[in-house]
């Protein structure tokens, strides 16, 4: 089974945005152990102000909490969808859905005389608002955290893959964005559909050895 984990974040640029020339997303999650996913949600790209094209690239702080009733043992966490949209001159929001995948019930015995329990994956998103409210008034200016109460501990380190959702702009075609991450047209097919690559459009890229 598999567990779709979404995000909705605003991100104050250091000066006015203009127009977003290139945008993608990388992360660097992993299982700290078999209940406990952190690293960062990383929004990065180019944008032009006043005729003067810059880089930005804005990490976000993510920490997920999977339920101890849960085999993780073969759980992978990856990005499956990132869309974003300007508010105004200096802030972005990004809408960023998480997966994941290989997700297994643990198996519970049973005692004679006691009745199943039947389990529903649900996140607390009450919890996650108050636990991401108190992170900003203590950090201040800091970079908020995301928290999500999604599902909690042993020593396992769990092996990752890193993939990075790029979105693609006026003037992209597919030998540069082949070029851009260093990958072939095979490995770029085997995540997306090639067929009609268009602004807008977003794909995912795989991880690369760099």
């Amino acid at each position: 089974m598999n567990k779709i984990i979404p995000f909705n974040k605003e991100i104050k640029f250091d000066n006015n945005i203009g127009e977003i020339t290139s945008i993608a997303l990388e992360d660097s999650l992993k299982f700290q152990d078999s209940y406990t996913i952190s690293g960062d949600l990383i929004v990065k790209g180019s944008h032009v102000y006043d005729e003067i094209e810059e880089d930005f690239s804005y990490p976000l702080p993510t920490i997920i909490n999977v339920d101890s009733k849960y085999d993780t043992s073969q759980a992978k966490i990856m990005i499956d969808d990132f869309y974003y949209e300007i508010l105004n001159d200096d802030t972005l929001k990004v809408k960023i859905d998480l997966i994941l995948d290989n997700l297994l019930f643990k198996e519970k015995k049973i005692e004679p005389f006691i009745e199943e329990i039947a389990y529903d994956i649900r996140e607390d998103e009450t919890n996650t608002e108050k636990a991401n409210s108190q992170i900003n008034e203590e950090n201040g200016d800091k970079k908020e955290n995301i928290i999500t109460d999604l599902f909690k501990e042993s020593d396992d380190d769990k092996e990752y893959s890193v993939y990075r959702v790029y979105v693609v702009v006026d003037g992209d075609t597919l030998s540069k964005i082949l070029e851009k991450y260093n990958i072939t047209s095979e490995e770029l097919a085997h995540y997306n559909d090639l067929s009609n690559i268009k602004p807008g459009m977003k794909l995912i890229i795989p991880s690369v050895d760099e």
